[in-house]
């Protein structure tokens, strides 16, 4: 927790994320506003294998999968989400991550949105970040809950993970308050301060996150390019399955659905030769799709292809 890194190198470190994150966001959210309610999150990328769920369901997700109150999300092994909230703010999820919204609330007023939000972070990593659009058209009053703790997120861009061991934050530009059990309020005020709480060790004061420590924080809620990241601009395709029968192609779909890749059954051919199609759209790159292609090969045992869509 010594030797901070300066803020130009910070400043650096952020700018890829962040501005590429507020652009998508901004493409995305023009995209999906006309379907959207008003009180919604929703997906902009996604590095399968993603989930979401409610209390009687458990789907796949897809870029531009909206994200209710009282839904869970989890991401599998090397994936990750990356969310946009209604004024452009944006989440994003690391792998084997569990997020529950708990609550979320959004209200406008002279062109001014207003968003109110309880978030639960059960196990995982999250980052959570504001566009320079949303940080003027935008307020937020954002909770998160972790394991012992809860962070009142004030700050414009901010990490956090929880696990069996430990709960951590970082503050990369603004501030949160961070409410402990045995250390009362604790405040995270200057670019990268740093707070930790080992559950089997007394508390500690927070400090300052050195530059090894910042890079894994950041690298934790990254997607990996050529990984099976799937964009809402993503003109790659998997095709899993062709088949004669609906009912077949169906089967093969929720198999698919089930470990987390978002398919869909398409019908395909002309009249009187119909078949059915299972394939998984909107994959970022040709890596993508050969990644997705070569996981979903051996869930449905049948040898998948990629092509372009035009």
């Amino acid at each position: 927790m010594s030797n901070p890194t300066s803020a130009l190198t910070l400043k650096h470190w952020l700018m890829a994320g962040v501005c590429a994150c507020s652009m998508s966001a901004m493409a995305a959210g023009a995209a999906a506003s006309a379907a959207a309610p008003p009180s919604a999150m929703y997906v902009e990328a996604v590095q399968m294998p993603a989930w979401a769920e409610g209390k009687t369901w458990r789907r796949a997700i897809a870029p531009g999968s909206m994200v209710l109150a009282n839904e869970t999300l989890e991401t599998g092994t090397g994936a990750g989400l990356v969310l946009s909230l209604p004024e452009g703010s944006v989440i994003r999820l690391g792998e084997k991550t569990r997020l529950g919204v708990n609550s979320l609330q959004v209200n406008t007023e002279n062109g001014m949105s207003k968003i109110d939000s309880q978030l639960k972070l059960f196990q995982g990593f999250f980052r959570f970040a504001t566009s320079a659009v949303s940080k003027v058209v935008g307020q937020r009053k954002v909770e998160l809950q972790l394991a012992s703790s809860t962070a009142g997120i004030r700050g414009t861009d901010f990490w956090s993970m929880t696990d069996a061991e430990h709960d951590a934050a970082c503050i990369f530009e603004g501030r949160i308050d961070v409410d402990t059990p045995n250390q009362g309020t604790v405040t995270l005020a200057e670019p990268t301060a740093f707070w930790a709480n080992f559950f089997d060790k007394p508390a500690e004061p927070a400090g300052k996150a050195t530059p090894q420590q910042l890079q894994k924080f950041l690298s934790s809620t990254e997607l990996k390019p050529g990984s099976g990241v799937a964009t809402m601009t993503g003109k790659w395709r998997v095709v899993s399955g062709q088949f004669n029968n609906l009912n077949a192609a169906k089967v093969q779909a929720d198999v698919l659905q089930k470990a987390g890749y978002a398919s869909s059954v398409n019908a395909v051919g002309a009249a009187g030769k119909l078949g059915y199609e299972v394939s998984i759209a909107r994959l970022a790159s040709p890596d993508d799709a050969n990644t997705v292609a070569s996981k979903v090969t051996l869930l449905s045992g049948q040898q998948a292809i990629t092509r372009m869509d035009r």
